[in-house]
């Protein structure tokens, strides 16, 4: 029987993620797979793959042949960006794992070969989901200069402030790279955070 992984992830604005695995569970039984793990990350998609803990604990067991095929819902949930999926779909069918997205019904692997129309498909999903999370991006910095040009406060109200130590919690990973000495550009682009953010965190540690 092969043995296989569910992944799940939900942001950090949504509160459960057990949908998604007892319907995965649903088709791990129709496959006649053996689940040996069942990985669910609570993270925003907008985070880059290196920090997603979820993600890199599937990619080891991958590279430790644990596992032959992954579980998920949607293409999205193995990437930010349209490159990051690839580079995860590469990775996984260079291993022999076979990579099943529920809600498209396809596989990345037909009798371990690679399913061309799979990869042709889940290439242009991937760059779905990206455009549509930069629209979303769009609307809201479009919404932001609306509310500025009309007067409206944004942000914190006047008076309020938050503590030092509060505000670096917020930001670990921005701490981290400031630490090792990455300048504060590389570090606001592999954080996806703004650069006044990150330059705010270095004022701070400094």
């Amino acid at each position: 029987m092969e043995k296989g992984v569910i992944f799940v992830r939900v942001s950090k604005r949504e509160q459960d993620y057990q949908r998604q695995i007892e319907d995965l569970r649903v088709v791990a039984q129709t496959q006649s797979l053996r689940i040996v793990a069942e990985i669910a990350e609570k993270v925003s998609g907008a985070k880059y793959n290196q920090e997603r803990d979820g993600l890199q604990e599937l990619l080891a067991m991958a590279r430790k042949r644990e596992i032959n095929k992954v579980l998920v819902q949607e293409v999205s949930r193995l990437g930010r960006s349209t490159v990051e999926v690839l580079n995860v779909l590469e990775e996984l069918t260079k291993l022999q794992i076979s990579v099943y997205v529920q809600n498209f019904g396809i596989e990345t692997l037909k009798n371990g070969k690679r399913n061309p129309i799979a990869q042709f498909m889940f290439t242009l999903l991937a760059e779905f989901a990206r455009m549509e999370r930069e629209t979303l991006r769009e609307r809201i910095l479009s919404g932001m200069d609306e509310a500025r040009r009309k007067g409206k406060h944004l942000g914190r109200p006047d008076g309020s402030s938050e503590d030092k130590e509060a505000f670096l919690k917020k930001y670990p990973s921005v701490v981290r790279n400031l630490r090792l000495g990455i300048s504060a550009r590389k570090t606001a682009k592999i954080c996806d955070t703004s650069i006044n953010t990150v330059r705010k965190v270095k004022d701070y540690i400094s």
